[in-house]
């Protein structure tokens, strides 16, 4: 059994001059501090992790992020955790995108954490588990309003495959006037814009959109072995959902349907005519539109926040002392 008060120590998986996701690793930290059973919290980029883990001495070591970079070292850390006894947790989130990179934690990390539910089950490890970024209620959450301006929104990079399906959905995005931020979406498509928004800006467009649109990215750095698809989604559905937003979610896996209920907590599609259908119905019944938004953000702060990640996390790392026992 794990001690009562707990000290943790949440590292990055890789230096934070290649991390494009720092503030994620806030939010883990986030998550843990609120559990009543951790006393102490450190966040720590990984160049200095080994050096704050001997003035913490955490009971727990969850390295959080993308292990790709070549200079991601474990060598240092692994040494401290060997030498106290201590886990060492990897919580990744780049899969499948960089999946066959995971060979660099295999004989580190005593358990693996995966965001994609496919690719955990892939990983060549004995301790492999699944779990899903999640929301920061702190961050992300935004009252349901009812004066919303926007009626469909996205934000995100213009990969190949949202570029394909935005073209498809094209007819009915100009018919209500979608607003899409981003980089690198074409001039062809004239309700994109080349604009990037800040987190608690990307919050404060979700709460004032009716719609925000989800799709996956089809942009692989390493992922070759089995080219595994993704199936689960990304950790902008928990963050919209806690912002108040409705989602449409196109289709490409119903692992979807696991975090929220078709219908009363997401819209689902996956093709332009049942989009245009769902649009106009769901653009037209604006009190529904916020009684589904609502039920997403209230599933979210039940089942989606960085809390509920931990307490799994910690739930796994008191399986695995018992084995290793």
């Amino acid at each position: 059994m794990m001690p009562v008060a707990l000290k943790v120590l949440v590292s990055g998986a890789s230096p934070d001059n290649q991390n494009r996701n720092v503030v994620l690793r806030q939010y883990v930290a986030e998550g843990f501090s609120q559990l009543p059973q951790v006393a102490q919290v450190l966040a720590t980029p990984l160049e200095f992790a080994a050096e704050r883990a001997g003035e913490l001495h955490p009971d727990v070591v969850v390295c959080f992020g993308s292990c790709m970079p070549d200079d991601a070292e474990y060598a240092a850390l692994r040494r401290y955790c060997t030498q106290r006894g201590v886990p060492m947790v990897f919580w990744l989130h780049d899969d499948p995108y960089e999946f066959d990179y995971n060979y660099k934690i295999r004989d580190v990390a005593d358990i693996v954490f995966s965001n994609d539910r496919w690719c955990a089950e892939h990983y060549p490890h004995p301790f492999a588990r699944h779990l899903p970024l999640a929301a920061s209620q702190q961050a992300h959450w935004r009252p349901v309003r009812d004066d919303k301006n926007i009626s469909i929104f996205f934000c995100g990079v213009a990969f190949a495959n949202r570029k394909r399906l935005l073209g498809d959905l094209r007819r009915t995005l100009q018919a209500h006037d979608a607003m899409i931020l981003g980089d690198g979406w074409p001039s062809e498509l004239p309700f994109c814009s080349n604009r990037r928004l800040p987190n608690d800006q990307l919050s404060d467009h979700y709460a004032r959109s009716w719609v925000t649109l989800n799709m996956g990215r089809d942009f692989n750095y390493a992922n070759d072995r089995f080219k595994l698809e993704p199936s689960t989604p990304g950790p902008r559905t928990f963050e919209a959902a806690m912002a108040g937003t409705t989602q449409a979610f196109f289709v490409e896996s119903l692992e979807i349907t696991d975090y929220y209920t078709p219908g009363s907590e997401i819209l689902l599609y996956n093709s332009a005519a049942e989009f245009a259908t769902l649009m106009d119905r769901v653009l037209s019944d604006r009190a529904g539109c916020m009684q589904i938004a609502a039920a997403a953000q209230r599933r979210t702060m039940d089942e989606h926040t960085y809390q509920a990640r931990a307490r799994t996390i910690l739930d796994a790392v008191d399986e695995w002392s018992r084995v290793a026992k």
